[in-house]
């Protein structure tokens, strides 16, 4: 049976299973936790799942590294940590009752995904998968940090909870994730050539853009229905304005003739861009967020 949980103000209560995670101001509200007995091997479950993973994506950086590359995408280590990092997520959902992108262990963990996620999207030939080695690794990096923190279940502050927030946030991990394929790519680019990379690179920006615009969208949406306000310029909000102003300006950059408006631009210069965005959105992300105060803060 669920057992209320009463939250006096400012006093987070203490649970061995659950932790509570706020942003903003502590307001008094009541959480209804599902019962420790009924969930607690599906908990340990799920966290073995998230450890295979991470293991398979280790893996598949590991051999990389090496030297040595799958045959073909859907047999390689990646997509197994892929199918297994799914099914872990699908189960803390089940076990939360939300989406789980609350707090920094769910943010690092979801944004591995994205990133696993975009090889199969963007890097599936022979020739785009020569990105493998850079990405594999950047999938690997966020769910290591992920593996060092607290992994005990997140209840939503009350603000947070609507499809919006996981709209919104599911969006910008997807556009984070077509970011991190984009650096892969302009870097195999750079050192190896051929049009066919190019052009997934330009497809990694375009995507990624795309998808962030959307989540900024049910952001704008999820904050009216939060605070009564479409926007507020806090730390957060203005270097999602610097990402998606990079972004755009690059996707748009795109389309000018080389040698033409703009001396010295062609696609060396195009690729450099695409993999400086990449970190572009590691200060939105994860500088922002751990370094200022905002409605964002972790």
């Amino acid at each position: 049976m669920s057992q209320g949980v009463a939250v006096k103000i400012g006093v987070p209560p203490v649970n061995r299973l659950f932790s509570v995670h706020y942003i903003g101001n502590v307001i008094p509200f009541t959480a209804d936790f599902p019962a420790r007995k009924d969930r607690r091997t599906m908990y340990g479950v799920h966290i073995v799942l998230f450890w295979l993973s991470f293991a398979a994506y280790g893996a598949e950086a590991g051999l990389q590294l090496g030297g040595i590359s799958p045959k073909s995408p859907y047999r390689s280590a990646l997509f197994g940590g892929l199918l297994i990092h799914g099914l872990f997520l699908a189960v803390r959902w089940m076990l939360s009752g939300h989406a789980p992108m609350a707090g920094l262990f769910e943010s690092l963990t979801v944004f591995s995904f994205c990133s696993a996620f975009s090889a199969f999207l963007l890097c599936g030939t022979k020739e785009t998968m020569t990105a493998w080695k850079i990405l594999s690794v950047l999938v690997v990096l966020p769910q290591a940090g992920a593996a060092l923190i607290d992994k005990r279940l997140t209840p939503l502050y009350p603000a947070l909870d609507t499809p919006w927030f996981a709209t919104h946030v599911g969006l910008s991990f997807l556009g984070y994730g077509l970011f991190a394929a984009g650096l892969a790519l302009s870097w195999s680019y750079l050192r190896n050539g051929g049009d066919e990379l190019y052009r997934a690179a330009g497809r990694s920006a375009l995507y990624g853009f795309s998808a962030f615009s959307a989540g900024m969208v049910c952001g704008g949406i999820w904050a009216f229905y939060a605070w009564g306000s479409y926007w507020i310029w806090t730390p957060k909000e203005i270097w999602s304005v610097v990402l998606w102003v990079y972004f755009a300006a690059l996707t748009h950059l795109k389309f000018l003739p080389v040698g033409g408006g703009w001396p010295g631009w062609g696609k060396r210069l195009e690729m450099k861009a695409t993999a400086a965005g990449y970190f572009v959105m590691l200060a939105t992300f994860l500088g922002v967020s751990l370094l200022l105060r905002s409605s964002h803060s972790f």
